[in-house]
């Protein structure tokens, strides 16, 4: 059991050195639009609020039915 788990970092440190050097070839992204990174950010914080408000609901009414 514990060769297996001395072999994950260095498995772990052979897919990182892969991909460095296949993203030191990649030609550079293309930059994105504000309008879209704004969008993105209301759209996961909103989910993220609208988690949590259905959580509060869903326990305000478990204290209520009993």
């Amino acid at each position: 059991m514990n060769k297996y788990l001395l072999a994950i970092p260095l498995l772990l440190t052979t897919c990182l050195v892969r991909a460095m050097e296949a993203g030191a070839d990649a030609p550079p992204a293309e930059p994105v639009s504000i309008v879209w990174v704004i969008l993105f950010g209301i759209l996961f914080l909103g989910m993220i609020a609208a988690f949590f408000i259905y959580l509060w609901w869903q326990e305000r009414n478990r204290g209520s039915s009993e």
